[in-house]
């Protein structure tokens, strides 16, 4: 029988023998119960929400899933546990990275407070911290991780990479000790059933001034915690990443002094598009080589 694989349209997959497509994204109608018998590859809309993983129940022929994100924990429960689920490698390492420099520029510099006092006309000069000079610490060295580090080598700064596992930079269990060293501290972490990483222990050892930018997942960091933080003027933050997500209007992040929030824009830029269409052609062409069950071995 062929592989049959459910994905969004917009990834042009290449036409090979052996494999039958079919197109569902976020939004449009249910696939047809003939259709989800026999799938078995399901690449889910980028950021897909449970209503996008309904379904998935529904297909007893399903083998692989692929996700079009780096993180996976809001796939996996929807997932039966014998189905591997892929995670997009490679494919948001630059983008999350680009934004992750970007905002250490826009915060260490302050234009969020520059483009908010533009509208009323005001002008206020001061002298800012830069990102020159700096001592940042990197948490996480998977793909972005170690994209973030390449970005910042021009700028002077002095870099530490932490992971959990230790491999090729520090371990974790060393952060602890190092972190009122560091000015700027930057989470690329998966997240983990673990509870916050960054919790109101860790939060209190930043050094006084200490910019947190969070680019992993929002979990990773206790918000009420951070909030006592932020209102007292003692650290600063910028987050592309927040639990819930989105945000609700009432949150008092929203409103916090010292936060620049962005909306889960990370690894979304049109530098995603070309390379999530580069993974799934891999993916198809290692299918039709060797079938759904070689991907049992690449699940994280």
């Amino acid at each position: 029988m062929p592989e049959v694989v459910l994905m969004p349209a917009w990834l042009e997959p290449p036409v090979i023998d052996g494999i039958a497509y079919h197109w569902w994204d976020h939004g449009a109608p249910e696939p047809s119960a003939d259709v989800l018998a026999e799938v078995t590859v399901f690449v889910p809309a980028y950021m897909p929400v449970a209503e996008d993983l309904r379904f998935v129940a529904r297909m007893p022929r399903l083998a692989v899933v692929q996700a079009l994100m780096a993180g996976v924990d809001g796939i996996r429960p929807h997932v039966p546990p014998r189905v591997p689920v892929l995670r997009a490698v490679g494919v948001h390492d630059a983008s999350t990275a680009e934004l992750a420099v970007g905002l250490a520029i826009a915060s260490q510099r302050g234009l969020d407070v520059a483009a908010r006092d533009m509208p009323d006309g005001r002008w206020r000069h001061r002298r800012r911290p830069a990102l020159a000079d700096s001592r940042v610490a990197i948490v996480g060295w998977g793909g972005v991780g170690r994209a973030i580090a390449a970005r910042l080598a021009p700028f002077d700064v002095e870099v530490t990479a932490f992971s959990r596992t230790g491999r090729g930079c520090r371990p974790v269990a060393e952060l602890d000790a190092l972190l009122p060293q560091f000015d700027i501290v930057i989470l690329a972490l998966p997240l983990t059933p673990d509870g916050p990483f960054m919790g109101a222990e860790r939060l209190a050892r930043l050094r006084d001034g200490a910019l947190l930018i969070n680019v992993g997942r929002g979990g990773l960091v206790d918000h009420r915690a951070l909030l006592t933080h932020l209102d007292s003027g003692r650290i600063r933050a910028a987050l592309d990443v927040t639990d819930p997500e989105p945000l609700p209007s009432t949150d008092p992040l929203w409103r916090a002094p010292g936060l620049l929030i962005t909306p889960h824009v990370g690894g979304d830029s049109e530098a995603f598009v070309p390379r999530a269409r580069a993974m799934i052609a891999r993916l198809m062409t290692e299918l039709a080589a060797n079938g759904a069950s070689w991907a049992a071995g690449r699940a994280t």
